[in-house]
């Protein structure tokens, strides 16, 4: 069946058939209501607004723990300013009968398990109750809390203390003592065993159920009182954590790992934290509860909601079921007919796959099929064609780069002839005539009555002044150092004749194999590039260091100079040598870069005003080959 692709007339096709375009669309509009109504908002506001409830009301409860406890100690440190206020403290009199009578009033009503006390104010024990709590002639100076309170002269109530001499744990509550005249005298204390029932009951810390406590924790992460017994007088505090929030006075809501683990758990659990810190005192209330039994009212909403994914997954699978059938087997049989095009296989033909879409777009694909089978065959034979083209083009590009290879042999080798000539005709010649001059002043000289002694110095001056001159033309021409020790001697010959006889600085160093020589078009370029780098700085750069290092990899020799001169524009330089050929500076950096591109290298050229300039030189060596002494 021939189908005219140019003027495609499916019409006839939606008129008793059903649509794949709206099969598809209405089974994507049911799974994607469902989903979004059931899951997108029902799920996550339900259990998020029934996590934010369970915390809240943790946190409710936490707060009047915290208001009960502060109003308790708040009621203890009046018991204690109720001893100054009674009026009879006197500790210059020798009767302590009514500081006595005071104390055992504080005792009465208060929380200070282990007794309360009065000190002077060096720290001494003036007086007790009950006496048994200790001997009058100690002195508790050395009590942390004890000199705080005497240094600030304001209550203090203390973390948990280990008092030296019976290792006992205990609580200092301190307020300042006054005599009837306002006059701070001492001190007022009550001590706290934190293992005694009677904290626990006045702080009415019950037991909330199991694997349920609720602490009472110091700034140093002691557990004070707790209402699970056990647990007090332990440390829990990790990496400092409860230092950090009760100097913050901050409540915190949060996770953690269960500090303490019986011996019949197997791990630890992980529990939701509630802390609020106390007011009256640096310490503050930790409420823990596993975190299972805090989300159990999510967990069910999260459940409930697995069950209606459950039955959401059951209708999508028998409508994936209903597609399948009707839509992506077809769809399938037509992707393993394109893959069977893709990898080139057109022998067999595409089946046409019923008469909606898809038999449209199968019938298209068989079309195609037919077209790229023609296509081949007149793209094999265009290919066979440009092969042909490549490759004669191949064989003159290669002749054309032999033949530039050659030429440029050639030119160097003529440059560098050129210039032995000069050199051998300037040392035949000129050196020779300047010779037989020298030779005959001086035996005019021998002969004062023919010619003055002073006209033949000055000649004689002139003379070897000429000598030297040509001799410089001679070496600048060509270096005999450069053919006869190569061109690491030759580099080190230019700079000491022009930087180090000026008083510049150089250093030069070799990287690579030392004293290896290369082909004499090689050798020649870098010795003219450096040149002429070197005499640019001893003329312009008025630089006091120059780093020149020489680096032969196995395929690359690379030079990298630097001095730390006035530097200059680059592009300035070049743009303006360009426009104006009398420049030497720019004529002479131009010829650097036509030489490095000579035998295939790369020179680059990085300088700034007053900030030195940097000449990095790439040659590659396969090019020409490399030769070793």
């Amino acid at each position: 069946m021939d189908v005219n692709l140019n003027e495609p007339d499916y019409a006839w096709y939606y008129e008793g058939n059903p649509s794949l375009r709206k099969r598809i669309t209405l089974a994507v509009m049911i799974g994607m209501s469902i989903i979004l109504l059931s899951f997108g908002i029902a799920s996550y506001f339900i259990v998020q607004k029934s996590i934010e409830d369970s915390l809240n009301s943790k946190l409710a409860v936490g707060r009047l723990l915290k208001s009960n406890i502060d109003n308790i100690i708040k009621d203890n440190v009046n018991r204690l300013y109720d001893i100054s206020i009674s009026g009879s403290v006197d500790l210059n009199d020798k009767n302590l009968d009514p500081e006595r009578n005071a104390l055992m009033t504080a005792y009465r009503y208060s929380i200070f398990t282990d007794g309360v006390f009065l000190l002077d104010n060096g720290g001494n024990v003036i007086i007790n109750y009950p006496v048994r709590m200790r001997d009058t002639s100690l002195n508790l100076l050395s009590i942390e809390p004890v000199q705080r309170m005497l240094a600030s002269g304001r209550p203090v109530v203390s973390n948990i203390y280990t008092v030296e001499q019976t290792k006992k744990k205990v609580l200092f509550i301190l307020v300042p003592l006054k005599d009837k005249n306002g006059t701070n005298v001492g001190v007022a204390g009550g001590e706290i065993d934190p293992t005694n029932p009677i904290l626990t009951h006045e702080l009415q810390l019950i037991k909330p159920g199991k694997n349920r406590f609720v602490d009472i924790i110091d700034a140093n992460g002691m557990v004070i009182a707790s209402s699970n017994p056990s647990r007090s007088l332990t440390q829990c505090d990790h990496n400092s954590y409860f230092k950090t929030i009760i100097s913050s006075k901050k409540e915190h809501v949060t996770t953690c790992h269960q500090c303490h683990v019986s011996e019949n758990e197997s791990k630890k659990s992980t529990n939701t934290l509630v802390f609020v810190p106390l007011e009256m005192a640096p310490w503050g209330i930790s409420m823990q509860e596993p975190k299972s039994d805090v989300f159990e009212p999510s967990a069910k909403l999260k459940k409930t909601f697995i069950g209606l994914g459950f039955v959401i997954i059951v209708i999508a699978f028998l409508l994936t079921i209903g597609i399948s059938r009707s839509i992506v087997n077809p769809i399938k049989d037509l992707i393993k007919a394109t893959n069977r095009l893709a990898k080139g296989e057109m022998s067999e033909p595409v089946t046409i796959q019923g008469n909606d879409e898809i038999g449209v777009l199968s019938q298209s694909f068989e079309t195609m099929r037919i077209k790229l089978i023609e296509s081949m065959d007149s793209i094999q034979q265009y290919n066979m064609e440009l092969e042909t083209r490549v490759k004669d083009r191949t064989t003159q590009i290669k002749e054309s780069q032999e033949r530039v290879l050659n030429l440029l042999k050639k030119i160097i080798s003529t440059q560098e002839d050129e210039r032995k000539r000069i050199a051998r005709g300037l040392h035949d010649n000129t050196l020779q005539d300047l010779s037989a001059i020298l030779m005959g002043m001086d035996m005019c000289k021998m002969y004062p009555e023919k010619m003055s002694g002073q006209k033949i110095d000055e000649i004689r001056s002139i003379v070897l002044k000429t000598w030297d001159g040509v001799l410089a033309v001679i070496q600048n021409l060509r270096p005999s150092l450069l053919d006869d020790l190569g061109l690491e001697a030759s580099i080190k010959w230019l700079l000491d004749i022009h930087l180090g006889e000026k008083g510049t600085n150089y250093f030069f160093r070799i990287i690579g194999v030392p004293d290896k020589r290369f082909l004499p078009e090689i050798e020649t370029t870098l010795f003219r590039i450096v040149q002429e780098a070197i005499v640019n700085i001893a003329r312009h750069a008025k630089a006091e260091n120059v780093f020149v290092i020489l680096e032969i990899r196995e395929k690359t020799a690379d030079v990298y100079m630097e001095d730390d001169g006035e530097g200059f524009n680059v592009h300035s330089l070049l743009q303006q040598t360009i426009h104006d050929t009398k420049e030497g500076r720019g004529l002479g950096l131009l010829g650097m870069k036509e030489r490095a591109s000579l035998i295939g290298g790369t020179l680059q050229i990085c300088s700034s005003q007053d900030c030195g300039t940097r000449i990095t030189m790439k040659f590659p060596l396969g090019i020409l080959g490399v030769e070793n002494v």
